[in-house]
């Protein structure tokens, strides 16, 4: 579990210093070149993947259960499920017209 937890949080960290280098990139005095505009647009396709991986953790891992407390959900009764009745055959079935 430590593991998930530390690879979690690294991704997290990673993709707010990509949101982090855009806001930088974006506010810097300098004027809006081509240069800026890849950058900018790679920091955030770099804090989307770190981001993804950081949201699958938490619906597909064993993060799950400290995300969505499944101990406080209410317990559901379990289904009584009906006796299958036993295969009736018709009484027109056997006679041949």
């Amino acid at each position: 579990m430590l593991e998930v937890l530390i690879i979690f949080a690294v991704c997290t960290l990673a993709g707010l210093a990509c949101l982090g280098a855009v806001v930088a990139v974006a506010l810097s005095p300098e004027t809006l070149n081509v240069d800026k505009i890849f950058s900018i647009i790679a920091s955030l396709v770099i804090g989307l993947i770190f981001f993804s991986v950081s949201g699958w953790m938490l619906f597909h891992t064993r993060l799950r259960k400290l995300w969505r407390s499944e101990s406080a959900t209410v317990a559901k009764p379990p289904e009584k499920k009906a006796a299958a009745p036993a295969e009736q055959v018709p009484q027109e079935a056997g006679k041949l017209s």
